[in-house]
C-alpha cells in the first residue's frame, strides 16, 4: 500500500507530527502551503487565519504532488483554527480524487477543539476511518502526542 501524508503547518506543530507519523508508517510526506503567505505577526495570523477558517475559504495552494493518483491512501494533517481545519486543507480537499483517498486525519489544537474539526472533516471525507487529536506543543497534554501518533499508526497499519 502506497501512502502519503499531506499536511499544512504554520508553526511547525503539524509538521513535526507529520514527520513522526511518516516515519512510523514509512509513508511519503508532502507539505502544502498557501501561495500568498500568512503574515509573520502572530496576532494577524490568528485574526486572518481564524476568519478564513470560519468562512471556509479556499486559498490558492502549492505543493500538492502531481503524481497523487499513484497513492492508495492519503493521510491529512491540519492545525485547528476556530474549531475548523486550516483553509489550505479546504483547498486540498475540494479535489474529489484526493477526498476519496483520505482514510485518516490528525489535528493539532491549542484550545481542545479537535472534536469539532474532526466532525466537520468526517462530513467531507467518505472513506475516513482513523482520526487522532493532538495538542499544540505548548499545551499541557502535548506529552501524550507520541503515544497518540503511535496508536494512530498502528490503527492505519491494521486497516
Amino acid at each position: 500500500m502506497k501512502r502519503i501524508i499531506i499536511y499544512y503547518s504554520l508553526t511547525d506543530n503539524t509538521k513535526n507530527a507529520a514527520e513522526r507519523l511518516a516515519g512510523l508508517l514509512s509513508a511519503d510526506l508532502c507539505r502544502i502551503d498557501t501561495v500568498k503567505p500568512m503574515p509573520s505577526d502572530k496576532g494577524k495570523q490568528m485574526i486572518i487565519g481564524g476568519m478564513k477558517a470560519v468562512f471556509g475559504m479556499r486559498p490558492e495552494i502549492k505543493g500538492v504532488p502531481l503524481n497523487i493518483a499513484s497513492y492508495d491512501e492519503i493521510i491529512v494533517g491540519t492545525p485547528v483554527w476556530a474549531g475548523k481545519n486550516a483553509p489550505a486543507v479546504n483547498t486540498l480537499l475540494k479535489n474529489k480524487q484526493i477526498r476519496e483517498k483520505v482514510t485518516a486525519v490528525f489535528t493539532l489544537s491549542g484550545g481542545g477543539d479537535n472534536d469539532k474539526c474532526v466532525a466537520r472533516l468526517r462530513k467531507m471525507l467518505p472513506n475516513l476511518k482513523h482520526t487522532a487529536a493532538l495538542a499544540d506543543r505548548n499545551h499541557e497534554s502535548a506529552c501524550h502526542n507520541e503515544d497518540i501518533l503511535c496508536a494512530l499508526a498502528k490503527e492505519i497499519e491494521n486497516g
